[in-house]
């Protein structure tokens, strides 16, 4: 049951995911412009305590609005992150289903928002961190230099409207 619900999981799944991990990371960092208990500080400050975005801050962790906003956006997080690893264990159990996906250029499309969304997951959580950003970004490539193959393969030409 478990490896069919896995299998024909959607690639757009990876577009909750994206969309997920934005709205946490925007809404924080709405929260710590306009929280009165928040101070910018310079990006490389060691004051900086989230450094995913220029516009860093240092703010009274324990403030309730503070607390209200970390919890949103870490609960974000979390549930990108396990959404994007219901893909990779797609990727693992229905390796076929995938390949098959990804030989259409209108299937393969969502597959990109997986590697962003892990960017956005792990951006600014040291060495692994930077090692999962700086894969996703080498898979992204690909991806996109794939996707790109197939449209000329395809013979994909712009909608004119």
């Amino acid at each position: 049951v478990l490896e069919a619900f896995i299998g024909n999981l959607p690639l757009t799944i990876c577009a909750v995911a994206m969309a997920t991990v934005t709205l946490g990371v925007v809404w924080f960092k709405f929260a710590e412009e306009f929280l009165d208990t928040c101070e910018p500080v310079h990006f490389h400050s060691s004051q900086c305590t989230f450094p995913e975005f220029p516009g860093c801050f240092y703010c009274d962790t324990k403030a309730t609005g503070y607390k209200i906003a970390i919890g949103f956006h870490y609960g974000c997080k979390v549930v990108s992150g396990l959404l994007a690893m219901l893909v990779v264990v797609k990727i693992i159990l229905a390796t076929r289903v995938v390949v098959d996906e990804m030989s259409s250029p209108t299937t393969s499309s969502p597959a990109g928002l997986l590697c962003m969304t892990s960017v956005c997951v792990f951006a600014g959580r040291g060495l692994i961190g930077q090692i999962i950003v700086t894969s996703a970004a080498g898979i992204h490539l690909g991806l996109a230099i794939w996707f790109i193959y197939m449209a000329l393969a395809y013979h994909i030409m712009p909608e004119p409207s």
